[in-house]
């Protein structure tokens, strides 16, 4: 993680906007201090990182309504699910999405959750969630990007069959060895990593994008950048991670 962090900074310190950006179950996971805590100390870490919004997966919808409240309310960034909704109340389960300037552009950012839902919060069909919540969010920002859990297939899916989304950040199973531009829409999927049990945060992606309000998405690079050793720990974090593990 304190390397996680460094490799953030160096990206903000090249220019240029950033959004820090996961596509969900980060929360919680396999390990401790996370499982214990159930996700208090990801999200302070997030915070520490300066994330600027993350979807809910199905782990993290694991943790019930009312813990996830306790954890949405902690956290300094954006958690977002347009189709994740609580039983007893059927009311969302988390902001369906929010609006990021971005180099004097409104960019709005989309949560998507996919799994199987608990009996506490019913997961709705992704794909009738991303055209309602697109069509909702046309007239109010320029660019759309997409945080979805829905795994790779349902995320394709997206990108062919609903317009106006410049990119979809893809969680779950599966890792795509490259990104992929749906051919009717434009809309680009990309995949960074995929959490293994005891192996999760070791493989950032990196999207270089120009965005444009009347064509979309102009230009793109992506890569999958490894956490190595090779790169420094960043002081602050290391101390703050180290402390959390001797609790």
């Amino acid at each position: 993680m304190a390397r996680r962090a460094t490799r953030i900074a160096q990206e903000r310190k090249q220019g240029g906007f950033v959004l820090l950006l996961d596509a969900g179950d980060s929360l919680v996971g396999d390990q401790d201090p996370a499982r214990k805590t159930q996700g208090l100390t990801s999200v302070a870490a997030m915070n520490l990182m300066g994330y600027d919004a993350m979807a809910l997966g199905p782990q993290d919808l694991a943790l019930g309504p009312a813990v996830l409240q306790q954890r949405i309310a902690e956290a300094q960034f954006a958690v977002l699910s347009a189709n994740a909704v609580v039983s007893a109340t059927g009311k969302l389960a988390a902001t369906p999405f929010v609006l990021r300037e971005v180099d004097g552009l409104q960019v709005a950012l989309v949560g998507i959750s996919g799994g199987d839902g608990t009996d506490e919060i019913v997961v709705r069909d992704p794909l009738e969630t991303a055209r309602s919540i697109a069509a909702e969010v046309a007239g109010k920002a320029d660019v759309v990007i997409v945080l979805s859990h829905a795994g790779e297939s349902v995320d394709r899916q997206i990108a062919d069959a609903v317009p106006g989304i410049a990119l979809i950040v893809s969680g779950g199973p599966l890792v795509m060895p490259s990104p992929w531009r749906s051919e009717k829409t434009g809309t680009l999927v990309v995949h960074a990593d995929e959490a293994q049990p005891g192996h999760a945060g070791r493989v950032m992606g990196l999207a270089t994008l120009a965005l444009d309000p009347r064509s979309g998405l102009v230009k793109q690079d992506w890569q999958r950048v490894a956490i190595v050793d090779s790169i420094a720990e960043d002081a602050a974090m290391a101390a703050w991670v180290q402390q959390q593990l001797s609790r």
